[in-house]
């Protein structure tokens, strides 16, 4: 026996996984834990192909070109036709900004490294992942990596039967432990989502599960278990969300559960079994390769050119997706299974080279054209297309200075006493010539001391690889602070991005920041509990001393603003306005937080909402000129918007 015997019910568990992905990413609110579906595909594959090598070692006929060739048969066609449709889509409706991320991950997608380039560049949860149509290629890589690895290490063992069970049973007690254990010691929380140490002890459970099926382990026959198994699968897909540390304890729900439907959902034995058996079932899991390669571009290509889903457009895009994988399972992985491995061989091989110097190729010319400059005719187009990412030219030149002799200077020439300083993060970096204009025409110096990522909070910081380095930062602005001249403090950051969390607009669910002290050890409890008698404290400390002004949150969106706009303009594209309503959704309790503790203390609050949401609709642009050079960081037009607030002209 060389194959495993087909099993209906194990294409039904496979639907179950894939819909969830689909409808997590579309995103239906109710489905904010679709995306362990990804975790079942994992347990499913580690026991279809450990269970498939399993079988070829005991039976002496294993080999490694042959395993290869499978792999290439399964995998390479369906994904070369999706890869190329998708980038050469992405070169027709993305700007060339875009480009040279879809260069980027297409060349990650082509080498199966994808899942390292997201782990050091995008979080999963990040809005900006959203807008890249390879997002979904990095579990596809993780796959591909076990399937080259596990080869090698069963050559290096001398195909020994004993010695590739030992493997799965290591693998899975070093990954996860590491997934277990690690908390965010090796990887933050964003970069641990796509990291293959802290998954491979999926696979191995599937591959565990076959051994033990294989050498008569059985666990107590009924409908107990399987319902059991069943329901740990489905119940995580309506319950968690991406507040969670992830892969962790709760991956242990939909990864044992999918163990126990393979150990015992048997469709002669119970109506579970039956159930996922069914024609439409197995159905959709035959084709669930397909519709899980197609059904991302679709989603990030449709929102591209039509903004914001309604529930219509989702059941759309979920429909549209099993057909592109039922085009896909019928039209192209179908024929080339019939291909013979023994007898065609160098033919697959051959056929890969191929299909993978076409997608390096193209991956070339898509960089290539991404240091074009593009060109509009239309003015009001033009404008746009220049604030895409316009920092300032100081912005390079003002992070995380230590102490007045490398401050900044701002506002009137000379070298003076100043006579305000502006202290916060990259919001206020990028607010610089706002407060440098307010100083010219007041005729006051300033000060800029700002650091990435880093609030003016004392003692504590957002755990993001820096925070020694923020606190210090901190220190070294209270330190000249206590001895000063009294001055006015401005205080600006992105607030909520420390007292929150940020929500990534998508499963309306916070994803917070871990905040942690001087030791590094995270503090417990939820951050604003954090955030409210920190920022207080330094109200208290400066405020002795100086007057302090608190500038409050800024309405940005959860999305680029100059992108948008210009796709916007170029492709008609509707996108939803920033609400009044959403910005207090989003943001009241901290915008209400800052202006109780900043008045309590007499103590001036600049509010820009109420500037720019005064009719009830948030204002991101100016004389078609957008505010902002990216989602949160203010551009020439909200600098000319600041200037005024802090002349008492708005």
């Amino acid at each position: 026996m060389h194959d495993l015997a087909y099993r209906k019910e194990l294409d039904g568990v496979r639907a179950i996984a894939v819909v969830s992905v689909i409808l997590f990413h579309v995103g239906f609110p109710s489905m904010p834990g679709g995306y362990v579906g990804v975790d079942v595909f994992f347990v499913l594959s580690g026991y279809l192909i450990c269970g498939q090598t399993y079988l070829r070692l005991r039976d002496g006929t294993y080999s490694a070109t042959d395993f290869f060739a499978r792999r290439i048969r399964r995998l390479s066609t369906a994904y070369f036709a999706c890869f190329l449709v998708t980038a050469l889509v992405a070169h027709m409706l993305f700007l060339r900004e875009d480009l040279a991320e879809i260069y980027a991950n297409l060349i990650g997608s082509v080498t199966f490294t994808n899942n390292y380039n997201l782990l050091f560049s995008q979080g999963y949860f990040n809005q900006d992942a959203h807008e890249n149509p390879f997002l979904h290629t990095w579990s596809l890589s993780i796959e591909e990596q076990f399937y080259i690895v596990l080869p090698i290490l069963i050559l290096l063992t001398r195909r020994s039967l004993t010695a590739f069970t030992r493997m799965l049973v290591a693998g899975f007690v070093i990954s996860l432990a590491l997934a277990l254990l690690s908390g965010q010691q090796i990887y933050l929380r964003d970069q641990r989502f796509f990291a293959t140490s802290f998954r491979v002890w999926e696979l191995a459970l599937g591959g565990l599960v076959f051994v033990a099926l294989e050498r008569g382990w059985r666990l107590p026959r009924g409908p107990v278990l399987p319902l059991i198994g069943l329901a740990l699968v489905i119940a995580p897909v309506g319950w968690i969300d991406d507040s969670w540390l992830y892969p962790g304890f709760i991956t242990l729900a939909p990864t044992l559960g999918t163990a126990l439907l393979i150990a015992t959902a048997s469709p002669a034995e119970g109506y579970v079994g039956r159930a996922l058996a069914a024609r439409p079932m197995a159905y959709i899991g035959r084709i669930s390769y397909g519709a899980y390669l197609w059904h991302w571009p679709l989603i990030v290509y449709a929102t591209t050119l039509w903004g914001a889903l309604n529930d219509e457009f989702r059941t759309g895009l979920v429909l549209g997706s099993l057909a592109l994988g039922a085009m896909s399972y019928h039209l192209i992985e179908q024929p080339i299974r019939r291909v013979n491995v023994r007898t065609h061989k160098e033919w697959l091989y051959a056929m890969f080279a191929v299909q993978t110097v076409i997608l390096l190729l193209l991956a070339a010319w898509l960089s290539h054209q991404s240091t074009k400059e593009e060109s509009f005719e239309d003015l009001a187009m033009q404008k746009i297309k220049t604030e895409i990412g316009n920092f300032h030219d100081r912005w390079d030149d003002c992070w995380n200075k230590m102490g007045p002799d490398e401050y900044c200077r701002i506002g009137a020439e000379g070298e003076g006493e100043v006579d305000y300083i502006v202290w916060g993060d990259s919001m206020a970096n990028s607010a610089l010539p706002g407060f440098d204009a307010y100083g010219k025409a007041t005729g006051q110096r300033g000060f800029m001391a700002t650091a990435a990522a880093c609030a003016p909070l004392p003692d504590i910081s957002r755990e993001y690889g820096g925070a020694e380095t923020c606190i210090a930062f901190n220190d070294g602005v209270r330190a000249y602070l206590k001895d000063a001249p009294p001055m006015t403090v401005y205080l600006m950051a992105r607030w909520t991005y420390y007292a929150e969390g940020y929500d990534n607009q998508r499963s309306n669910t916070p994803n917070e920041a871990v905040m942690v002290d001087r030791a590094g050890a995270e503090l417990p409890g939820p951050n604003i509990e954090i955030f409210e008698p920190a920022f207080a404290a330094l109200l208290d400390e400066i405020g002795e001393r100086h007057e302090v002004k608190v500038m409050n949150l800024w309405p940005v969106a959860p999305y680029s603003v100059p992108v948008v706009m210009l796709r916007e303009a170029w492709f008609g594209t509707y996108v939803p306005p920033i609400t009044l309503e959403a910005y207090e959704a989003r943001g009241g309790r901290v915008v209400a937080l800052l202006e109780r503790l900043a008045k309590e203390r007499g103590m001036q609050v600049f509010a820009p909402h109420e500037t720019l949401c005064a009719t009830g609709t948030c204002v991101l642009h100016e004389d078609g000129v957008p505010l902002y050079v990216d989602q949160t960081h203010l551009g020439q037009a909200g600098n000319r918007v600041l200037e005024r607030m802090l002349l008492g002209q708005e």
